[in-house]
C-alpha cells in the first residue's frame, strides 16, 4: 500500500490571447490549466513541490505540455501564472504537525513531573549482571534460577538485577533484553520464577512486592499489590508506589 507520494490537483484555468497554434495556425486564446503538485503522506498534503501547466487551443483542442510552449506562449504564461494560487490545504500536513508539535510542547511544560520517576530511573541504572550474596542475595538466588531453568535462546547471561528494600515493601527488578523474542503469553512465567524464590525469603516476608521485568528499552511485565501487566510497553506509574507518596521537590 502506497502511503506517501506526489499527487497533482488542478488551481487554476484562464485564457491567453497572442499566441498562434503551431497546429492549426490560428491565433485564438490558449486555454491554460495549471496543476500543483505537492507531496503527501497517507493522502494528506503535506507542502507544495513544483507545478505544471498545459496549454489547449481554443480553436482546434490541440493540447501541449508547459515543457513544450513555444517561446511566444511561454513568456506569456510567465506573465499569467499568478493567476493559479495554491490553495491553502497544500500545506495542510504542515499546519498538522506544527499543531501536533505546538501541543506536545504546551504539554512537556504544563507537565508536573513525578519525582519518584527519577528514583526508579536510578534503580534500573543500577541493576546488576552479576549481583553476589554479599551485595544483594535476594538477586543473586533470583540469577541463579533464571540461570538454570531459562531458555536459551534468550541469553540468561545478558540479564540483570537489582532487589532493594523500603519499610514494608520491596523492590525487585530483572532486565531481560531479548523478552520480545518471548510469545506474550509465555512470559509471565519470568514472574512466575521471581515469586518462587522471593517467597522463600525470610527477608521478604510480609512485605509488598514490587516487581518490574525490564525489556531492552521499557518496561514489559510488573506486577504489584494492586497491578498486573504484560505487553511490549507497560505503564511504570505502579512502580512508584514503592517509593511512597508522591512528593514535590
Amino acid at each position: 500500500m502506497i502511503v506517501f507520494g506526489v499527487k497533482a490537483g488542478n488551481i487554476g484555468n484562464f485564457d491567453i490571447s497572442g499566441s498562434k497554434c503551431d497546429y492549426c495556425g490560428q491565433e485564438s486564446s490558449q486555454r491554460i490549466s495549471v496543476f500543483g503538485k505537492y507531496a503527501h503522506i497517507f493522502w494528506i498534503p503535506v507542502f507544495p513541490v513544483g507545478k505544471k501547466a498545459i496549454a489547449e487551443c481554443t480553436h482546434c483542442k490541440r493540447t501541449i505540455e508547459e515543457k513544450n510552449f513555444p517561446p511566444i506562449l511561454r513568456e506569456l504564461y510567465k506573465e499569467n501564472k499568478s493567476k493559479a494560487k495554491r490553495p491553502f490545504w497544500h500545506w495542510a500536513g504542515l499546519g498538522l504537525l506544527g499543531l501536533l508539535v505546538a501541543i506536545m510542547s504546551i504539554a512537556g511544560i504544563t507537565k508536573e513531573e513525578d519525582p519518584r520517576d527519577q528514583l526508579l530511573r536510578n534503580d534500573i541504572m543500577a541493576m546488576n549482571p552479576s549481583p553476589t550474596m554479599e551485595s544483594d542475595s535476594i538477586s543473586y538466588k533470583i540469577k541463579k534460577v533464571f540461570d538454570s531453568f531459562a531458555n536459551e535462546d534468550i541469553n540468561p547471561g545478558k540479564f540483570e538485577y537489582l532487589t532493594t528494600i523500603n519499610g514494608d515493601k520491596a523492590l525487585i527488578l530483572v532486565k531481560i533484553p531479548n523478552l520480545k523474542k518471548v510469545k506474550k503469553e509465555a512470559r509471565t512465567e519470568a514472574l512466575e520464577m521471581i515469586e518462587v524464590i522471593t517467597n522463600e525469603q525470610e527477608d521478604l516476608k510480609n512485605k509488598d512486592k514490587y516487581i518490574g521485568v525490564h525489556g531492552t528499552y521499557n518496561m514489559m511485565l510488573i506486577k504489584t499489590p494492586t497491578d498486573l501487566q504484560n505487553n511490549n510497553i507497560v505503564s511504570e506509574n505502579s512502580l512508584y508506589e514503592f517509593y511512597g507518596p508522591k512528593t514535590k521537590e
